[in-house]
């Protein structure tokens, strides 16, 4: 099945670091991706039809996952079908070009030429992905328009590159040229084929939605996780509140906010580079209080967000290390606000020092790391989203109750990006359920954490088309947490925070429901 997988998605191949697909680019037709569900289809009757008892414990865990991921990945390309609706050819070029400049696996030289054999590719690609669509929705529309017209920045950049390594570059520019052309096809196709027969219903209601939970293991339903999230954000509130009048009496939640968010660098470069020494220093913080092990060599880039995805990623994220490349070197991205004088506010201290716990040290690259090593190949295809979100959203509490940057600003701003994961929660369900509009969901983002409006509306794009995603973080803390009083229990004096988190970070990226028996496996 992995075989399988990297020869049909080269992209996700070179996530990987299996360099010999490079140059290639997926089929983008709909044939495609029917041939993929049949493909997963035939899969999962294998491991169901493999008999469990044989197996060795660990083994007989990977199978579980393994049906596990295959039914849900089924539900979601047969039931959901987000391929017939959204265009994502664009974003998909970009994907498979960034690793390509970003991570140093080879001389720039061989990687330009992948890249070039990728980007002569991407016509036939764009034009191939046209046949998917079946049921545009118009907001998604409007996102890969947006995509479309901010890709050649990007490509530009690829151009500079080449010129600043003196390579020679006609013929990458004659391509460049080509896809440019074929890109504003695209956008013309966008605006005159797709934008006036597309619908605005993007919700998948909540019948959809309570399946996808129940086949991603929750014993909770959307209206007990709403309810979840509702009281959690009013518990967070209360708490800002607290914190709010400790740091100063007389001024007004606001006023605190905007005083904390008005400490921040000059300018994006300058917080460019803040953001890297502070990633360092949670690195050092994770070594010396004795959180969690940290591998050898692995590294942490950090650079700007590329211009293909500033609409959609408004703050940060992160690209995990290649599994097959000897050094596991992950890349943490920030985006540059727009170009006003407040744009720097969401750079500023306390929320770097919170932000650099949740993509770096000990959250996502920590994780992501650990997940790269080791060595089943059925845990590096398949992960839940609850224990990776969970994990980092995790990370940015204990940190903090260790001592990480534990200053009462500190505490104000993780409260309110606390607020904002609770907020996610509430808005994940009743978006997905079609309980409240875009419009309303933006505005409750702005109104319950502050968030500028344009970042704020493109968190929520991303939310429409990633059901039960957002619920993940603040959720996934919640039941990681349950998880470790589990552990405590079980393990007695044996119990310790490392032991706990080391063995949930060599575990892999299993989706919480495995992690429970992980535990009861590991009580003596």
């Amino acid at each position: 099945m992995f075989n399988y997988v990297m020869r049909q998605h080269p992209i996700y191949a070179t996530y990987m670091g299996l360099h010999q697909f490079d140059g290639k680019m997926p089929e983008g037709s709909r044939e495609s991706i029917l041939k993929d569900i049949e493909s997963m289809k035939q899969y999962l009757s294998l491991f169901e039809a493999f008999p469990n008892d044989e197996l060795p414990k660990d083994k007989s865990l990977d199978r579980d996952l393994a049906i596990h991921s295959l039914k849900l990945e089924l539900f979601e390309q047969e039931s959901l079908r987000f391929w017939e609706s959204i265009p994502e050819g664009v974003n998909t070029l970009g994907d498979a070009l960034f690793p390509l400049i970003a991570r140093n696996f080879a001389p720039f030289k061989l990687r330009l030429d992948s890249m070039l054999q990728r980007i002569e590719k991407a016509p036939r690609f764009l034009e191939e992905t046209k046949s998917r669509i079946q049921r545009p929705v118009k907001l998604w529309v409007e996102i890969a328009t947006e995509s479309s017209k901010n890709l050649p920045y990007f490509l530009d950049t690829i151009i500079s590159n080449a010129k600043s390594n003196h390579l020679n570059t006609p013929r990458l520019e004659n391509a460049i040229k080509d896809l440019c052309e074929s890109l504003k096809e695209y956008e013309d196709w966008l605006s005159t084929e797709l934008i006036p027969n597309s619908q605005l219903e993007f919700a998948i209601g909540q019948e959809k939605f309570d399946k996808l939970l129940l086949l991603r293991g929750f014993d909770m339903d959307s209206s007990t996780i709403l309810a979840f999230g509702e009281s959690s954000i009013q518990k967070e509130k209360q708490r800002l509140k607290e914190i709010s009048k400790k740091i100063d009496p007389s001024a007004s939640i606001q006023q605190v906010k905007v005083k904390i968010k008005s400490k921040h660098p000059s300018s994006f470069e300058d917080a460019l580079n803040t953001v890297k020494q502070t990633v360092q220093d949670a690195k050092q913080f994770v070594v010396e209080s004795g959180y969690a092990t940290i591998p050898e060599g692995e590294d942490l880039l950090v650079m700007e967000t590329p211009s293909y995805l500033k609409h959609i990623i408004p703050f940060a994220a992160y690209f995990s290390p290649a599994r097959f490349e000897p050094s596991k070197v992950g890349i943490y991205i920030t985006t540059r606000q727009e170009e006003k004088t407040d744009s720097l506010v969401e750079l500023n201290y306390a929320s770097v020092a919170n932000t650099a716990v949740h993509e770096g040290y000990p959250g996502h690259h920590l994780q992501l790391t650990y997940n790269a090593l080791h060595p089943s190949l059925v845990r590096s295809l398949f992960s839940g989203t609850e224990f990776i979100e969970g994990w980092a959203h995790y990370c940015e509490e204990a940190m903090q109750l260790l001592g990480w940057r534990n200053t009462l600003e500190a505490q104000f701003m993780q409260t309110v990006d606390l607020i904002w994961r609770a907020a996610r929660i509430i808005i994940d369900v009743r978006i997905s359920t079609n309980r409240i509009t875009f419009e309303n969901a933006v505005n409750m983002l702005v109104e319950e954490t502050g968030m500028m409006k344009s970042a704020a509306t493109a968190e929520v794009k991303r939310y429409t088309y990633t059901p039960g995603y957002q619920l993940s973080y603040y959720l996934g803390k919640h039941l990681i947490k349950n998880i470790k009083k589990d552990a405590k229990k079980l393990w007695g004096d044996s119990f310790s925070d490392r032991r706990f988190h080391d063995l949930l970070l060599s575990s892999g990226g299993m989706p919480v429901k495995f992690l429970k028996q992980v535990i009861i496996d590991n009580e003596t």
